[in-house]
């Protein structure tokens, strides 16, 4: 993550900065690192952080490192070639930081850059990160070749231990084009990464859409320096195609208006969609060894576009797929497991038919939506005749939106730290969550919505855990009734007014069940009656003879499981018996004996 503490990017970082507003920081940042952590974070930037910097920035450092997140330092580089070494030495000793984003506004000399890197292997200090702000802004492949010559300069001892980066600015110079500039070609997007325009891997690469860089600095919209205002698309891109670099998410676009930063007031929060991203490139993307453009220029991959008299072809939208092979649920299912991603840049619906990478399928296999935001929840795979598509799916996605679909069977991808289950019975329905962790919870309200209608809230309850533990929750919803299709969700508020919710659960009561069984006893006519129910309830027993007169009557509590009651016929003399059980007037049950 792209972040921040006290008021960067607006303070001058040589500037002091005000107690009052570094401990709101410091407190805040310690509060949101472990949801941060729970949602996949591993590294948060911080800009502003020196040698000279308070003190009390250490709390800071060490409550994010508690949760599994390292602090990134930002260099400023003189000429002074050992200035990276000796910058990085002090932030080490002072606060314990040991990953670093390298700034020079000449360039950073590679060779220069893979010697002080060899430096620190030797003393047991290697970076866990090292990341190159060059200023090529329009070049990827003059960026790709500085990450290869620092590769080639390193140790081979060091090599494997470290992957040098370069911030990836042609890629996203291409995707604010794509978001904001409906006349420009998408599919440029596939062409403009380092990544795809040189020979340099992910593994050297930092992506990204928005930074606290890019404020329209020249005073000029329009240009490179410019924020992508609406950049959930650009995140869809950079979050599900693991090819072009580590992932950021700026800290203004994850909180929007609860950022604290005066360019967001007003803005939603993208923390919803991004946890949903990442934890989808977790579970289905994350190891994936290859990705296909398949509407990239000059494609072999056919298609027809009934949405392009709308002026949604090929040009406004990205297409691609993921091997699945190699990732969680391809090993964990022997393959079979690639994904397609669809971003759609243009303000009507997409709706395509499109041919798709065919090498890890089979006859009759169909993908599956696991965003939940697409017009498309199941495509089947199918050959369309008509416009001689071989191996094709038909894609329908709403303007500017994204879909994600997996091959073969896939439940939805939820990202809430609240997980929910519901438990159905005959009279009332059960209701169990857990919740991850409870740090800035300020509780939670239960909503149910009727047979469609608007969610209602049904209780509010407080937290019970204590901030970082986790937490179990039991609510019990007697009223309800048959025959109504329930659903249920957990809002979670937190004590800065945001909230997040729960996934949907769908149920509805149980229906009353009892069946009958009679079943020989230990002696002659002695015979026992087996009950099985979902439910407690009281039941009639009745024996008349022959002639209609009642020879036997009890009352029997029944008990939800198996009941036996036994009915000892060895005192009644020889004859035509009915016996008689009843639950009410629709659950009856009778059989005849006859005694001899």
């Amino acid at each position: 993550m792209q972040g921040c503490y006290w008021s960067c990017p607006e303070d001058d970082p040589e500037l002091e900065v005000d107690s009052l507003t570094l401990e709101f920081w410091i407190e805040r940042m310690n509060r949101q690192a472990p949801e941060l952590s729970y949602a996949g974070f591993t590294y948060l930037w911080l800009p502003s952080l020196k040698r000279n910097s308070p003190q009390a920035v250490k709390r800071l450092i060490q409550g994010l490192q508690k949760n599994g997140i390292q602090p990134i330092a930002e260099l400023e580089i003189g000429n002074d070639s050992l200035s990276f070494g000796q910058q990085a030495g002090n932030l080490r000793e002072r606060f314990n930081v040991n990953a670093f984003s390298l700034h020079r506004k000449d360039g950073l000399d590679p060779q220069s850059t893979a010697r002080t890197i060899n430096e620190m292997f030797v003393k047991g200090t290697l970076p866990q990160i090292v990341a190159a702000n060059l200023p090529y802004p329009s070049d990827p492949g003059r960026l790709g070749k500085w990450a290869a010559e620092v590769i080639y300069h390193l140790n081979p001892a060091a090599r494997p231990e470290i992957d040098p980066r370069v911030y990836d600015y042609p890629l996203r110079e291409a995707l604010r084009k794509a978001c904001m500039d409906s006349t420009f070609d998408a599919r440029f997007v596939f062409e403009k990464s380092i990544r795809d325009a040189s020979a340099i891997s992910g593994f050297n690469i930092v992506a990204m859409a928005n930074h606290p860089f890019f404020k329209n600095q020249n005073n000029k919209w329009g240009d490179w320096d410019d924020p992508i205002t609406a950049p959930a698309l650009a995140y869809a891109y950079i979050l599900t195609n693991n090819q072009v670099g580590l992932p950021t998410v700026y800290y203004g676009d994850y909180y929007g208006e609860q950022s604290e930063l005066p360019e967001y007031e007003g803005k939603l929060p993208l923390k919803e969609q991004a946890n949903q991203l990442i934890k989808a490139h977790r579970e289905y993307i994350y190891g994936s060894t290859a990705v296909e453009y398949l509407n990239r220029f000059n494609t072999d991959k056919a298609s027809f576009y009934l949405s392009a008299d709308k002026g949604v072809d090929s040009s406004r939208v990205l297409i691609f797929q993921m091997d699945g092979t190699n990732t969680p649920a391809g090993e964990a299912n022997a393959g079979g497991k690639d994904v397609l991603v669809a971003i759609n840049f243009a303000y009507d619906t997409l709706e395509a038919i499109h041919e798709v990478n065919s090498s890890n399928l089979r006859y009759g296999d169909h993908f599956t939506d696991i965003l939940g935001s697409s017009l498309s929840p199941r495509l089947e795979l199918f050959t369309d005749t008509a416009h001689s598509i071989p191996n094709a799916v038909f894609l329908r996605l709403p303007p500017r939106s994204y879909g994600a679909w997996v091959q073969g069977r896939a439940e939805t991808v939820s990202a809430s730290r609240v997980s929910l289950d519901a438990s159905s019975f005959t009279d009332y329905i059960e209701l169990n969550w857990d919740v991850a962790y409870e740090a800035m919870s300020f509780g939670y309200e239960v909503e149910r919505s009727v047979n469609g209608k608007a969610f209602q809230r049904l209780a509010s309850i407080a937290p019970i855990g204590r901030g970082e533990e986790s937490a179990s929750y039991l609510y019990i919803d007697k009223d309800v009734f048959p025959n109504e299709e329930l659903r249920y969700r957990i809002k979670m508020l937190d004590n800065e007014g945001g909230y997040e919710y729960s996934p949907l659960v769908t149920t509805s009561l149980l229906e009353k069940e009892l069946s009958f069984e009679l079943l020989e006893g230990p002696k002659a006519w002695v015979k026992a009656i087996r009950v099985k129910s979902n439910y407690d309830t009281r039941a009639e027993l009745s024996l008349f003879n022959a002639t209609g007169g009642q020879v036997l009557h009890r009352i029997e509590n029944i008990r939800k499981g198996n009941n036996l009651y036994q009915l000892d016929l060895s005192h009644l003399p020889n004859g035509v018996y009915y016996l008689n059980f009843s639950s009410g007037k629709d659950r009856k049950w009778s059989r005849k004996l006859v005694k001899r």
